[in-house]
């Protein structure tokens, strides 16, 4: 019995040693958007059918799947809280805050540029995304 409770110790402590790339490999889809411009806030927590599914995959691509469509981009995790999405030449795209990663959750902020000029205006956007199986790909039967 002893036997038994060392094995599931060493596999409860093996599984909670995940990279942080190794967590964000698979599927995600958004479950809410927070929207922070200059004291205003919005919510979004209704899906809509234009948040995509966005697939990472184990060698730095992302997949976003929307309306029956893929568009492919690289991904690289800079550090354990910095997510940067790049064109096929390697330049940055955009670049993300990773605010909470695991194996279930994923949390990104993005800041965003003053829509006005002037001092002290403070705009991002956080996004929730919650880790789902392949097969809710629109396109999983040809996988």
């Amino acid at each position: 019995m002893k036997a038994f409770f060392r094995m599931l110790a060493l596999l409860l402590a093996v599984s909670g040693c995940q990279s942080p790339e190794q967590k964000l490999v698979g599927v995600w889809k958004t479950d809410s958007i927070f929207n922070y411009v200059n004291g205003f806030t919005e919510t979004l927590n209704v899906p809509d059918e234009h948040w995509p599914l966005f697939e990472y995959s184990e060698d730095g691509v992302l997949t976003e799947h929307k309306f029956g469509q893929q568009r492919a981009l690289k991904y690289q995790l800079v550090s354990a809280d910095s997510l940067v999405y790049t064109d096929s030449a390697g330049t940055v795209l955009s670049g993300f805050s990773v605010l909470k990663l695991d194996r279930e959750k994923l949390v990104l902020k993005k800041t965003h540029k003053p829509f006005l000029s002037g001092k002290n205006q403070q705009l991002y956007e956080i996004r929730f995304f919650t880790k789902v199986s392949s097969d809710s790909l629109p396109d999983a039967h040809q996988h």
